[in-house]
């Protein structure tokens, strides 16, 4: 009888809400059934938005790979560039060096040449004058002989041999119609008068 009694409640509720509950059960099914193609359409889309992403991530990642690969072997041809640069300019400034050593020991020898010639014409020159002096001063004393040596005719002798070794004359230093020998010789002759 309870069977029979819950078999009326629920004829009675059938009667009462069985239309309302089919139009519910049909709008639930309605809806399960838009919410499982919006959620389908949402995977997919996810989906999609994913693997875009994901190819457009891998082909930048592989453009980003491609630009530091070239800016790598860029940069390594700019070093070897650079390098044979500086080796080039080494190897310049090496040869120009070595031609400026060997131009400078050139000139270094010619003007020690020089210097060498010059000496030696100086000492000659030196030895020259040297005799021309000690020829002088002999041929002074010679003429002087026994007579008295004055101040003054000293000083004459040795005022000519200083003109011989400046390569003048003392009579061109005097005026040119004086004859310095003939006042020499007369200032001797009124020394040894007195």
């Amino acid at each position: 009888m309870a069977e029979k009694n819950m078999n009326n409640v629920d004829q009675i509720r059938e009667l009462i809400f069985g239309s309302q509950l089919k139009e519910f059960e049909e709008k639930f099914n309605t809806l399960s059934k838009t919410l499982q193609s919006v959620e389908e359409k949402v995977l997919q889309t996810f989906r999609e938005s994913h693997s875009k992403l994901e190819k457009e991530t891998s082909r930048s990642l592989e453009a980003l790979e491609q630009k530091i690969d070239n800016l790598a072997e860029a940069t390594q041809k700019e070093r070897a560039k650079l390098k044979e640069l500086i080796d080039t300019t080494d190897d310049a400034l090496q040869a120009q060096l070595k031609s400026q050593k060997e131009e400078f020991l050139t000139k270094l020898k010619i003007m020690k040449e020089n210097v060498e010639d010059e000496n030696q014409k100086m000492n000659d020159n030196l030895l020259t004058m040297k005799k021309q002096i000690e020829a002088a001063l002999n041929e002074g004393l010679a003429n002087l002989g026994e007579e008295k040596l004055s101040r003054d005719a000293m000083a004459g002798m040795l005022l000519d041999v200083a003109m011989k070794i400046q390569g003048s004359d003392v009579n061109s230093m005097v005026a040119p119609n004086i004859d310095l020998n003939s006042l020499l010789a007369q200032e001797q002759k009124s020394e040894s008068k007195q």
